[in-house]
């Protein structure tokens, strides 16, 4: 076996134009393979981050008015959401996490100049940011739950309300002409739940009460591990029908969105797309396969008289066979090889780059070289073996008296 290798090896240096060549080409298709999976899994990375509001199992609840008859009650009767009740919904069993959130849609809010910049103030828990999966620059800190025991007068700000009056975390604001310290800015929501959040101020929910006696405007929650949308939902209208005396297949009494189907759409985009880039690049390096059969046939052509000596004096078909096959598996690890030290730097110098922020950041997984490699080896057997079995199929006398 150890001669069998030396003697690839020597004719592959005979040849080395030819070796070149096929190495070139199968370079080109791993790199095609690696770089355009790289590019689709970047590209579905911060996708996917973008609509995770989509996918995420944070449930929004609005309350509205019924529509049907209930009990004796009325319909058209309005759903208000009372703290209590929200905090009974944390006990129920079904709910990991709950956060309400309390809306003013015409306060006066002003900078230091005295400027209005804005007039939609929230009252807001701790547990309201990491529930909505809104983030704060860096410097600034969330609402306490000491802001919400001592009624603290602080804010954060969205960060359009904060671009747009020029006001940074440190600096105070006025509502209504009651000053209140900065002490946060939201960053650009990517991947948040978004109800309008940069042109929001927000403050302590206990401070917000303070102000005005006002009833949660929406309620956000998160189930516990292991429960689907639809079982979660479902729960959700039990528990308030039950709480707040309304027909539970009133579908008008509290508004549920469901993202999860939105969500699985454009989820299955993004796959697809990342599909048809990987599938972009297997073509291209079955085109490099092609060039490597081609080489290989060439081969066998030139060397007719080489096989026929070689059978002549005792040479079987199965060492003929493993010669080319063993040929094109070595031509094909050293262009894996240069293939996959291109790529890494050619994803590299793209990472480097001032691409669109939408494409992402090119990112080279294990999956994507096990595929690339898995593929390459695949197509390279099928274009080492036909030329090799052609070869070892020659009889001494038809090799011997072949002109070439």
């Amino acid at each position: 076996m150890v001669n069998l290798f030396l003697q690839t090896w020597q004719t592959l240096l005979a040849h080395r134009m030819k070796s070149a060549l096929a190495i070139i080409a199968i370079s080109w298709g791993v790199l095609s393979v690696v770089v355009l999976m790289a590019l689709g899994e970047g590209f579905y990375r911060y996708q996917t981050k973008s609509f995770s509001f989509l996918v995420n199992d944070t449930q929004v609840v609005f309350p509205s008015s019924t529509s049907k008859p209930w009990q004796g009650m009325p319909s058209r009767r309005e759903i208000n959401l009372e703290q209590d009740k929200i905090e009974l919904i944390q006990q129920a069993g079904f709910v990991k996490e709950a956060s309400a959130v309390y809306l003013k849609r015409d306060t006066s809010v002003t900078n230091t100049q005295g400027h209005n910049i804005g007039s939609m103030v929230s009252g807001v828990a701790p547990s309201y940011f990491p529930i909505s999966q809104n983030k704060l620059q860096p410097g600034s800190r969330s609402i306490s739950v000491t802001d919400m025991e001592n009624h603290t007068r602080v804010v954060v700000l969205g960060d359009r309300i904060a671009q747009m009056g020029g006001v940074d975390i440190g600096d105070h604001i006025k509502i209504n002409g009651i000053p209140f310290y900065v002490i946060g800015v939201m960053v650009d929501n990517e991947g948040g739940i978004s109800f309008g959040e940069s042109r929001r101020v927000f403050v302590p929910q206990t401070t917000y009460l303070d102000l005005w006696n006002d009833k949660p405007w929406q309620l956000l929650l998160k189930p516990v591990e292991a429960m689907d949308s639809a079982s979660f939902r479902r729960n959700i209208v039990n528990f308030f029908a039950k709480q707040m005396h309304f027909d539970p297949t009133d579908k008008d009494a509290v508004y549920l969105p469901d993202f999860s189907e939105g969500g699985d759409v454009i989820t299955g985009i993004f796959r697809g797309i990342q599909i048809f880039l990987t599938a972009s690049g297997a073509m291209t390096m079955a085109v490099g396969a092609l060039g490597v059969a081609n080489i290989m046939f060439l081969s066998v052509t030139e060397r007719t008289r080489e096989i026929g000596v070689r059978l002549a004096i005792g040479a079987t078909q199965g060492s003929i066979m493993s010669q080319f096959i063993i040929e094109g598996l070595i031509l094909v690890t050293l262009g894996s090889i240069v293939g996959l030290m291109a790529s890494f730097g050619t994803v590299y110098l793209l990472g480097s780059m001032a691409l669109p922020e939408w494409i992402g950041s090119p990112v080279i997984t294990l999956s994507s070289i096990g595929m690339a490699l898995t593929v390459t080896l695949i197509l390279a057997f099928l274009a080492s073996y036909f030329p090799a079995k052609r070869a070892s199929r020659l009889t001494p006398v038809d090799a011997l008296s072949a002109r070439v």
